[in-house]
């Protein structure tokens, strides 16, 4: 496959900052080819079409590129509209280990939301793009990413309220990986409920890890822990096509299982001894 992202070796320049850093890459195209190519290889893009965001992308890697540290990609425009990531750390979420607030369970419980997957990627990633400040959600990679989801490679999974979307997220299934590129919720707690409800899914798939790409305290709350690139990656190898998530329509409440019942105390036994979690009136 062709992707127009050979060059240096973007992992040299991935590892001169914290954090994110600064990109292995800028420029180039996004086709298909070069978001599936990247995806492989950990990853992602941060375009941009703005023209004050794309200057300020220019303001805060020129000096890096002047100095050979972040290679410039073949490609058509300004290439600062275009930069590529893999951070030194990846932040991932075991599909087996999120974590379900007290909240969280209730709303799943007593909500009436059912979810869905690849029934309607278009109103996904347009819900993705409104109003989100900086659009990184560009014309030219949505048209990408509708290609590869055409090819098996993207998904998307929807939450359903009396026939509304109330939240959805979409990504790519790639190896034993799934990536989370973006979510959104137009009620409370309903993109939670996407990811819980993908960690399900991709666990009977076969998938291990939602990678959740950078820290944020709101992965960080739902389980996302720091694992290092290179056992990131190993991840990723083998990937030798699309991975299927199953499409069957289920109810978020399963998601949210009743806890089990408390013990009966025992002949004699003063049920004022029991777990502090029993109350008693």
């Amino acid at each position: 496959m062709t992707s127009g992202l050979a060059g240096p070796d973007p992992w040299q320049a991935a590892a001169l900052g914290a954090g994110l850093g600064v990109p292995v890459a800028i420029g180039g195209e996004i086709t298909p080819a070069t978001l599936l190519w990247a995806y492989r290889r950990g990853m992602f893009c941060q375009p941009r079409s703005v023209p004050a965001e794309i200057a300020e992308y220019e303001a805060l890697y020129a000096a890096d590129v002047r100095a050979g540290d972040v290679p410039v990609l073949p490609g058509d425009g300004n290439p600062y509209a275009v930069t590529w990531w893999s951070p030194p750390q990846r932040f991932c979420i075991p599909v087996t280990g999120l974590k379900i607030s007290r909240s969280l369970r209730a709303t799943l419980r007593r909500c009436d939301w059912t979810t869905t997957v690849d029934q309607d990627f278009d109103q996904v990633i347009a819900a993705c793009q409104d109003g989100r400040s900086p659009t990184w959600i560009t014309a030219g990679l949505a048209g990408a990413l509708r290609a590869l989801h055409g090819d098996g490679w993207v998904h998307s999974v929807e939450v359903w309220e009396a026939g509304e979307l109330a939240g959805g997220l979409f990504g790519c299934a790639i190896g034993r990986a799934f990536v989370l590129d973006s979510g959104f919720r137009r009620r409370p707690d309903a993109v939670k409920a996407a990811v819980l409800d993908l960690a399900s899914r991709c666990a009977e798939a076969g998938l291990e890890i939602l990678d959740t790409q950078v820290r944020s305290e709101y992965t960080v709350r739902l389980g996302a822990a720091s694992m290092p690139r290179q056992e990131y990656l190993s991840y990723l190898a083998g990937a030798t096509g699309p991975v299927g998530l199953d499409p069957t329509p289920s109810a978020v409440a399963r998601l949210a299982p009743a806890p089990a019942p408390a013990p009966a105390p025992a002949p004699g036994q003063d049920a004022r001894n029991l777990s502090p979690a029993v109350r008693l009136p």
